[in-house]
């Protein structure tokens, strides 16, 4: 007679082992690209919404020194616009605007302000960028004596040199 409490044989044999360690072992594979993939892709997207949050800063920051300017502070100010600029841009815009920004500035005793009304990004990649950045300043002069607000955009390319963003053109100044 059979003994009917006898259970059935667990054992792994050789080849049953040898299956179960390459199944684990291309789950496992499996796993280690998903995890790669998902981690790679959580990295190119902060990457890429640090970069928009950088360049829109710097634009703003820009777009706002720009605008803001005071014939008692025109060196300082200036500091201010041209510590963003690529290298390049700040001798095409020191070239451009030479000394006829300082004699329009202070010979009319210019005091400008700014404030960002607002800024979006156009296009962005991982090396270069334009954001378009629209300020409201507050500006009077020995010819307007009472402040008069007005509406301004610039158009701000940016390049991204040394993991840094600085501004590599302007365009739209008004």
């Amino acid at each position: 007679m059979a003994d009917t409490s006898a259970e059935p044989d667990r054992r792994l044999s050789g080849g049953r082992l040898a299956a179960a360690f390459a199944v684990l072992g291309v789950a496992l594979v499996g796993l280690s690209v998903w995890a790669g993939f998902l981690v790679d892709q959580t990295y190119t997207g902060d990457t890429r919404t640090s970069d928009i949050q950088a360049v829109q800063s710097v634009a703003r920051r820009v777009a706002t020194n720009f605008y803001s300017i005071s014939y008692q502070s025109f060196d300082q100010d200036t500091q201010r616009v041209y510590a963003d600029l690529s290298n390049t841009f700040k001798d095409e815009a020191v070239q451009q605007l030479g000394t006829s920004w300082k004699q329009t500035v202070v010979s009319n005793q210019l005091v400008s302000h700014a404030v960002v009304a607002a800024s979006g990004v156009i296009n962005i990649s991982a090396k270069s960028a334009e954001v378009l950045v629209t300020v409201k300043r507050t500006s009077q002069s020995t010819q307007v004596k009472s402040p008069v607000s007005s509406w301004a955009s610039a158009q701000v390319q940016l390049a991204k040199t040394g993991g840094r963003w600085r501004v590599s053109g302007m365009g739209g100044l008004q």
